[in-house]
């Protein structure tokens, strides 16, 4: 085994899980372990609905992400007024552009095999479309987007270098994209991901070698509805944010209005936990300078 371990580790890759589970000595820019993400947001009323739960029972929210079925569905209009409802309240704005695997013309992604392919955009046509939703966003003042794959991270990623794209703009990485591994994460980061949403069931030590060999945010599923498995990690949470930070603890439940409410109660119920599992982990406070706000 050390004759196989030694051939992956020249490559700057862990060749085995950390089981030791050592702590992450990364932060966010305002020293922060952890911030909450909520997806799921699919209109202007989910919005307005978290925003106001968030505030009612005080819990920082730092990031949203919303349109799963695509910000092509909103109204330049609709898109502005969700763009300035998160920059009044603080938050990371994160759309999701159209169009893309199962939500064009294409199924070969739903079907049964089609399935462990992944969901990516087909065709260079659907490239271009997918520039047109983006320049869209950036219109209404929208400035992070979220990806199902590297590959178009590597090429927006150029033109946010190049110009052709506001060097402000904010790329996350979906779970879609099957990260799962320490190679894996690092190509990610390389392409230009700014933050990696794993596979949501990755064990601690699996969790811990990803840590080791990136520095972005990864994005960790907490809880998460019968499509992802079904699961709730409440009590790793503080392991998980330890071994893993700087994180985001996502919350991904079904969509509507009543469980944006519900997400919000689990974002406080996990600071109810961690700050007496390990009250020394820091969470951010709304609206952290980092954050790519929209600007309306």
């Amino acid at each position: 085994m050390k004759k196989y371990q030694k051939m992956i580790e020249k490559y700057n890759i862990p060749s085995r899980d950390l089981y030791e589970l050592p702590s992450s000595l990364l932060r966010f820019p305002d020293g922060a372990h952890y911030r909450n993400e909520i997806s799921g947001i699919e209109s202007l009323d989910d919005m307005e609905t978290l925003i106001k739960e968030s505030q009612k029972r005080k819990v920082p929210i730092h990031r949203v992400i919303a349109m799963g079925n695509g910000s092509n569905l909103l109204t330049l209009k609709e898109l502005r007024e969700l763009a300035l409802m998160s920059k009044e309240a603080k938050i990371e704005l994160i759309v999701i552009p159209g169009p893309r695997a199962n939500f064009d013309v294409g199924k070969h992604a739903a079907s049964e095999w089609g399935r462990f392919s992944g969901v990516r955009v087909r065709g260079s046509d659907n490239i271009c479309y997918f520039l047109q939703d983006v320049l869209r966003c950036i219109e209404a003042g929208i400035r992070g987007f979220l990806f199902y794959g590297e590959d178009l991270i590597f090429l927006f990623h150029k033109m946010r270098k190049n110009g052709d794209l506001p060097s402000n703009l904010v790329f996350k990485l979906s779970y879609t994209a099957g990260i799962a591994n320490a190679a894996g994460c690092l190509l990610a980061e390389q392409v230009g991901s700014d933050s990696i949403n794993p596979v949501t069931d990755l064990t601690l030590p699996m969790l811990a070698s990803l840590r080791k060999v990136i520095k972005i945010p990864l994005d960790i599923v907490i809880v998460t509805f019968e499509i992802l498995g079904n699961f709730n990690r409440f009590w790793e949470g503080s392991e998980i944010i330890r071994v893993s930070s700087p994180c985001y603890i996502k919350q991904e439940l079904d969509r509507g209005i009543e469980n944006a409410k519900t997400k919000v109660k689990y974002c406080e119920i996990m600071r109810e936990l961690i700050s007496k599992q390990n009250p020394e982990l820091i969470l951010s406070e709304q609206g952290p300078k980092d954050l790519r706000i929209p600007q309306p």
